[in-house]
Protein backbone atom coordinates (compact mmCIF):
# COMPACT_ATOMS: atom_id res chain seq x y z
CA UNK A 1 0.00 0.00 0.00
CA UNK A 2 1.00 3.46 -0.69
CA UNK A 3 2.51 5.20 2.16
CA UNK A 4 0.06 8.71 1.57
CA UNK A 5 -3.08 5.92 1.66
CA UNK A 6 -1.66 4.08 4.51
CA UNK A 7 -1.19 7.77 6.30
CA UNK A 8 -4.93 8.95 5.18
CA UNK A 9 -6.44 5.38 6.58
CA UNK A 10 -4.90 5.86 9.25
CA UNK A 11 -5.73 9.31 9.87
CA UNK A 12 -9.64 8.39 9.12
CA UNK A 13 -9.23 5.46 11.60
CA UNK A 14 -8.13 7.99 14.14
CA UNK A 15 -11.07 10.53 13.73
CA UNK A 16 -13.43 7.68 13.84
CA UNK A 17 -12.17 5.97 17.43
CA UNK A 18 -12.68 9.62 18.69
CA UNK A 19 -15.39 10.28 20.83
CA UNK A 20 -16.46 12.47 18.21
CA UNK A 21 -19.67 12.56 19.71
CA UNK A 22 -19.26 8.93 19.87
CA UNK A 23 -16.53 6.50 19.29
CA UNK A 24 -16.94 3.67 16.76
CA UNK A 25 -14.94 0.67 17.35
CA UNK A 26 -12.46 -1.43 14.70
CA UNK A 27 -14.40 -3.85 13.84
CA UNK A 28 -17.05 -1.04 12.87
CA UNK A 29 -14.77 0.88 10.94
CA UNK A 30 -13.51 -1.46 8.72
CA UNK A 31 -16.21 -3.44 7.93
CA UNK A 32 -17.00 -0.51 6.07
CA UNK A 33 -14.17 -0.26 4.21
CA UNK A 34 -14.89 -3.64 2.00
CA UNK A 35 -18.39 -1.49 1.57
CA UNK A 36 -16.91 1.74 0.15
CA UNK A 37 -14.57 -0.07 -1.83
CA UNK A 38 -17.73 -2.18 -3.66
CA UNK A 39 -19.61 1.01 -4.14
CA UNK A 40 -16.46 2.20 -5.94
CA UNK A 41 -16.16 -0.12 -8.27
CA UNK A 42 -19.94 -1.14 -8.86
CA UNK A 43 -21.47 2.59 -8.40
CA UNK A 44 -24.93 0.65 -8.51
CA UNK A 45 -27.99 2.15 -6.01
CA UNK A 46 -27.77 -1.06 -3.94
CA UNK A 47 -24.29 -0.80 -3.65
CA UNK A 48 -24.52 2.64 -2.56
CA UNK A 49 -27.20 2.49 -0.41
CA UNK A 50 -25.20 -0.58 1.48
CA UNK A 51 -22.11 1.86 1.94
CA UNK A 52 -24.68 4.21 3.47
CA UNK A 53 -26.34 1.99 5.63
CA UNK A 54 -24.82 -0.45 8.47
CA UNK A 55 -26.62 -2.39 10.84
CA UNK A 56 -29.84 -0.70 10.17
CA UNK A 57 -28.30 3.03 10.82
CA UNK A 58 -27.40 5.23 8.36
CA UNK A 59 -23.56 4.95 8.53
CA UNK A 60 -21.94 7.48 7.13
CA UNK A 61 -24.58 10.25 7.82
CA UNK A 62 -24.45 8.96 11.92
CA UNK A 63 -21.07 8.86 11.99
CA UNK A 64 -20.62 12.24 10.25
CA UNK A 65 -23.42 14.62 10.42
CA UNK A 66 -23.01 14.68 14.27
CA UNK A 67 -19.16 15.60 14.67
CA UNK A 68 -17.35 18.11 14.18
CA UNK A 69 -15.71 18.75 10.76
CA UNK A 70 -12.68 17.15 11.65
CA UNK A 71 -14.10 13.31 10.56
CA UNK A 72 -15.16 14.93 7.17
CA UNK A 73 -11.40 15.80 6.61
CA UNK A 74 -10.14 12.90 7.06
CA UNK A 75 -12.73 11.09 4.94
CA UNK A 76 -11.94 13.41 1.64
CA UNK A 77 -8.20 13.23 2.14
CA UNK A 78 -8.81 9.35 2.28
CA UNK A 79 -10.71 10.13 -1.26
CA UNK A 80 -8.22 11.89 -2.68
CA UNK A 81 -5.56 9.42 -1.23
CA UNK A 82 -7.56 6.50 -2.51
CA UNK A 83 -8.44 7.64 -6.23
CA UNK A 84 -4.24 8.52 -6.39
CA UNK A 85 -3.25 5.08 -6.77
CA UNK A 86 -6.07 3.26 -9.12
CA UNK A 87 -3.21 0.75 -9.97
CA UNK A 88 -3.92 -1.18 -7.37
CA UNK A 89 -7.27 -2.05 -8.30
CA UNK A 90 -8.01 -4.67 -9.74
CA UNK A 91 -9.18 -4.76 -13.77
CA UNK A 92 -12.70 -4.65 -13.10
CA UNK A 93 -12.83 -0.93 -13.25
CA UNK A 94 -10.93 1.70 -15.50
CA UNK A 95 -8.94 5.04 -13.64
CA UNK A 96 -11.62 7.24 -15.39
CA UNK A 97 -14.45 5.40 -13.75
CA UNK A 98 -13.00 4.65 -10.65
CA UNK A 99 -12.08 8.53 -9.98
CA UNK A 100 -15.75 9.51 -11.65
CA UNK A 101 -17.34 6.90 -9.20
CA UNK A 102 -15.72 8.49 -6.31
CA UNK A 103 -17.65 11.63 -6.87
CA UNK A 104 -20.64 10.08 -7.40
CA UNK A 105 -20.45 8.88 -3.70
CA UNK A 106 -19.60 12.21 -2.46
CA UNK A 107 -22.73 13.38 -4.34
CA UNK A 108 -25.36 11.52 -2.34
CA UNK A 109 -23.42 12.07 1.16
CA UNK A 110 -23.82 15.97 0.18
CA UNK A 111 -27.44 15.18 -0.94
CA UNK A 112 -28.09 13.67 2.47
CA UNK A 113 -26.10 16.29 4.55
CA UNK A 114 -27.66 19.39 2.53
CA UNK A 115 -31.27 18.40 1.44
CA UNK A 116 -31.95 16.18 4.18
CA UNK A 117 -30.02 17.51 7.23
CA UNK A 118 -29.72 20.57 6.16
CA UNK A 119 -26.11 20.54 6.93
CA UNK A 120 -23.53 22.56 5.41
CA UNK A 121 -20.46 21.58 7.12
CA UNK A 122 -19.03 19.80 4.20
CA UNK A 123 -18.35 22.89 1.92
CA UNK A 124 -15.48 23.76 4.46
CA UNK A 125 -13.88 20.32 5.04
CA UNK A 126 -14.07 19.54 1.58
CA UNK A 127 -12.27 22.73 0.09
CA UNK A 128 -8.85 21.37 -0.33
CA UNK A 129 -10.51 17.63 -1.54
CA UNK A 130 -12.87 18.28 -3.34
CA UNK A 131 -11.03 20.42 -6.49
CA UNK A 132 -8.54 18.39 -6.00
CA UNK A 133 -10.90 15.33 -7.10
CA UNK A 134 -12.75 17.26 -9.57
CA UNK A 135 -9.26 17.75 -11.48
CA UNK A 136 -7.82 14.64 -11.28
CA UNK A 137 -11.52 13.05 -12.74
CA UNK A 138 -11.02 16.06 -15.74
CA UNK A 139 -7.12 14.86 -16.39
CA UNK A 140 -7.98 12.52 -19.38
CA UNK A 141 -8.16 13.85 -23.25
CA UNK A 142 -10.11 12.95 -26.08
CA UNK A 143 -13.22 11.65 -23.33
CA UNK A 144 -16.44 14.28 -24.15
CA UNK A 145 -19.13 12.08 -22.33
CA UNK A 146 -17.19 11.50 -19.86
CA UNK A 147 -15.91 15.48 -18.97
CA UNK A 148 -19.95 15.85 -19.59
CA UNK A 149 -20.64 13.90 -17.15
CA UNK A 150 -18.52 15.78 -14.35
CA UNK A 151 -20.26 19.07 -15.72
CA UNK A 152 -23.72 18.05 -15.25
CA UNK A 153 -22.33 17.09 -11.52
CA UNK A 154 -21.24 20.12 -11.26
CA UNK A 155 -24.54 22.03 -12.52
CA UNK A 156 -26.28 19.70 -10.65
CA UNK A 157 -24.32 20.73 -7.18
CA UNK A 158 -24.92 24.52 -8.66
CA UNK A 159 -28.19 24.24 -8.98
CA UNK A 160 -29.65 22.31 -5.96
CA UNK A 161 -27.10 25.18 -3.83
CA UNK A 162 -24.86 22.40 -2.28
CA UNK A 163 -22.36 24.50 -2.32
CA UNK A 164 -21.24 28.58 -2.70
CA UNK A 165 -20.86 30.73 -5.93
CA UNK A 166 -17.02 30.83 -4.95
CA UNK A 167 -16.41 27.04 -4.17
CA UNK A 168 -18.29 26.50 -7.63
CA UNK A 169 -16.04 28.79 -9.14
CA UNK A 170 -13.20 26.63 -8.21
CA UNK A 171 -14.48 23.42 -9.29
CA UNK A 172 -15.34 24.65 -12.46
CA UNK A 173 -11.23 26.02 -12.92
CA UNK A 174 -10.33 22.18 -11.70
CA UNK A 175 -12.66 20.74 -14.24
CA UNK A 176 -11.14 23.31 -16.82
CA UNK A 177 -7.56 22.72 -15.91
CA UNK A 178 -7.63 18.99 -15.08
CA UNK A 179 -4.03 17.04 -13.67
CA UNK A 180 -2.26 14.56 -15.37
CA UNK A 181 -3.27 10.82 -15.48
CA UNK A 182 0.31 10.36 -14.22
CA UNK A 183 0.30 13.09 -11.36
CA UNK A 184 -0.51 11.79 -7.77
CA UNK A 185 -4.09 13.87 -6.87
CA UNK A 186 -2.39 14.44 -3.95
CA UNK A 187 -0.02 16.96 -5.24
CA UNK A 188 -3.30 18.49 -6.80
CA UNK A 189 -3.85 19.71 -3.95
CA UNK A 190 -1.05 22.28 -4.11
CA UNK A 191 -2.29 23.58 -7.06
CA UNK A 192 -5.59 23.74 -6.19
CA UNK A 193 -5.36 25.53 -3.34
CA UNK A 194 -2.29 27.54 -2.73
CA UNK A 195 -1.21 28.59 0.89
CA UNK A 196 1.39 31.13 1.09
CA UNK A 197 4.98 30.15 2.25
CA UNK A 198 4.76 32.86 4.78
CA UNK A 199 1.93 31.59 6.91
CA UNK A 200 2.65 32.10 10.37
CA UNK A 201 2.97 29.23 12.91
CA UNK A 202 0.28 29.55 15.23
CA UNK A 203 0.10 28.02 18.89
CA UNK A 204 -3.49 26.73 19.65
CA UNK A 205 -4.89 26.87 23.51
CA UNK A 206 -4.45 23.16 23.65
CA UNK A 207 -2.09 20.61 22.31
CA UNK A 208 -4.61 17.17 22.14
CA UNK A 209 -8.41 16.40 22.51
CA UNK A 210 -9.44 16.70 26.25
CA UNK A 211 -12.09 14.17 25.03
CA UNK A 212 -9.93 12.37 23.95
CA UNK A 213 -8.76 8.66 25.64
CA UNK A 214 -4.72 9.08 27.24
CA UNK A 215 -3.31 6.60 25.24
CA UNK A 216 -4.61 8.65 21.87
CA UNK A 217 -3.29 11.82 23.19
CA UNK A 218 -0.08 12.86 21.56
CA UNK A 219 2.95 11.40 22.81
CA UNK A 220 4.40 15.26 24.05
CA UNK A 221 1.91 14.90 26.65
CA UNK A 222 3.21 11.51 28.54
CA UNK A 223 7.09 12.92 28.50
CA UNK A 224 6.30 14.72 32.06
CA UNK A 225 5.38 11.43 33.13
CA UNK A 226 7.95 9.55 32.04
CA UNK A 227 11.38 8.75 34.22
CA UNK A 228 15.16 7.55 33.03
CA UNK A 229 15.25 4.41 34.40
CA UNK A 230 12.25 3.79 36.02
CA UNK A 231 9.39 0.60 36.26
CA UNK A 232 7.06 2.98 37.99
CA UNK A 233 4.14 3.32 35.54
CA UNK A 234 2.62 6.34 34.57
CA UNK A 235 -1.05 7.22 35.75
CA UNK A 236 -3.50 7.80 32.65
CA UNK A 237 -5.57 10.24 34.97
CA UNK A 238 -2.41 13.03 34.79
CA UNK A 239 -1.87 12.42 31.14
CA UNK A 240 -4.15 15.61 29.81
CA UNK A 241 -3.55 17.78 26.94
CA UNK A 242 -0.63 19.89 27.05
CA UNK A 243 -1.89 23.99 27.94
CA UNK A 244 -0.33 26.24 25.71
CA UNK A 245 0.06 30.11 25.10
CA UNK A 246 -2.47 30.53 22.12
CA UNK A 247 -0.90 32.52 19.22
CA UNK A 248 1.89 33.16 17.20
CA UNK A 249 4.86 30.40 17.86
CA UNK A 250 8.10 31.94 19.12
CA UNK A 251 11.27 32.18 16.56
CA UNK A 252 13.26 29.51 18.61
CA UNK A 253 9.69 27.19 17.82
CA UNK A 254 9.69 28.02 14.50
CA UNK A 255 13.24 27.34 13.59
CA UNK A 256 12.76 23.33 15.39
CA UNK A 257 9.90 22.98 13.71
CA UNK A 258 11.34 24.02 10.15
CA UNK A 259 14.36 21.94 10.61
CA UNK A 260 12.29 18.69 11.65
CA UNK A 261 10.60 18.83 7.93
CA UNK A 262 13.70 19.95 6.16
CA UNK A 263 15.23 16.58 7.95
CA UNK A 264 11.88 14.71 6.91
CA UNK A 265 11.92 16.04 3.68
CA UNK A 266 15.47 15.35 2.91
CA UNK A 267 14.99 11.81 3.81
CA UNK A 268 11.60 10.92 1.59
CA UNK A 269 11.85 13.76 -1.04
CA UNK A 270 13.13 11.80 -4.60
CA UNK A 271 14.85 14.88 -5.34
CA UNK A 272 16.89 15.51 -2.34
CA UNK A 273 20.83 14.34 -2.74
CA UNK A 274 23.35 14.52 -0.31
CA UNK A 275 27.20 13.04 -1.81
CA UNK A 276 28.16 13.15 1.41
CA UNK A 277 25.35 10.91 3.02
CA UNK A 278 24.00 7.72 2.97
CA UNK A 279 20.80 6.30 3.45
CA UNK A 280 20.99 2.75 4.76
CA UNK A 281 18.08 0.14 4.77
CA UNK A 282 16.39 1.44 8.25
CA UNK A 283 15.77 4.84 5.93
CA UNK A 284 18.66 6.73 8.40
CA UNK A 285 21.10 9.38 7.07
CA UNK A 286 23.90 8.00 8.00
CA UNK A 287 27.58 9.22 7.34
CA UNK A 288 30.27 6.64 6.60
CA UNK A 289 34.27 6.90 7.77
CA UNK A 290 36.13 6.61 4.32
CA UNK A 291 38.99 4.62 5.28
CA UNK A 292 37.06 1.79 7.73
CA UNK A 293 33.95 1.96 6.30
CA UNK A 294 32.10 2.40 9.59
CA UNK A 295 29.49 4.49 11.08
CA UNK A 296 30.35 7.53 12.62
CA UNK A 297 27.28 10.04 12.56
CA UNK A 298 24.01 10.38 10.98
CA UNK A 299 20.61 11.16 11.29
CA UNK A 300 17.00 9.46 11.33
CA UNK A 301 13.73 10.66 11.23
CA UNK A 302 12.26 7.59 12.75
CA UNK A 303 14.02 7.14 16.20
CA UNK A 304 17.19 8.40 17.81
CA UNK A 305 20.33 9.70 16.35
CA UNK A 306 23.40 7.64 16.44
CA UNK A 307 25.00 10.19 18.76
CA UNK A 308 21.84 9.56 21.51
CA UNK A 309 22.23 6.13 20.97
CA UNK A 310 25.82 5.45 22.13
CA UNK A 311 24.75 8.13 25.48
CA UNK A 312 22.01 5.80 25.82
CA UNK A 313 25.13 3.08 26.28
CA UNK A 314 27.16 4.56 28.25
CA UNK A 315 24.45 5.53 30.57
CA UNK A 316 23.45 2.18 31.19
CA UNK A 317 26.91 0.63 31.63
CA UNK A 318 27.45 3.54 34.43
CA UNK A 319 24.57 2.21 36.37
CA UNK A 320 25.39 -1.72 35.62
CA UNK A 321 28.52 -0.30 37.44
CA UNK A 322 26.93 1.04 40.46
CA UNK A 323 28.22 4.63 39.40
CA UNK A 324 25.56 7.38 39.87
CA UNK A 325 23.24 8.18 37.88
CA UNK A 326 22.38 11.29 36.11
CA UNK A 327 18.85 12.48 34.38
CA UNK A 328 18.88 12.71 30.76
Amino acid sequence: MDHELAIAKAALFAALFRADPTPLTRPDVEAFLPLLDSALVQCSRSNVQVCFIARDTSWIVDNFASSSTHRATALGKYLVALASKPSERDSRISLKRWRLHILYLLNDVIHHFVTRLDNRKLESAWEAHLPALVAAAAGFDNCPKHKKKLVNLINLWEERSYFSASFVAKLRDALANGVSTQQPVSESITSSVKLSKDTPFILPALHGDPSTPWFDLPASTWLMHMEANSTKPMKPEEIKPLQLKAGPASEKLVAAVQGLLADADFLFSKESKDNNDEINELGERIVLDEVTGEIIGGETYYGWSTQFCQQMKDHKRRAKNGKTRRTL
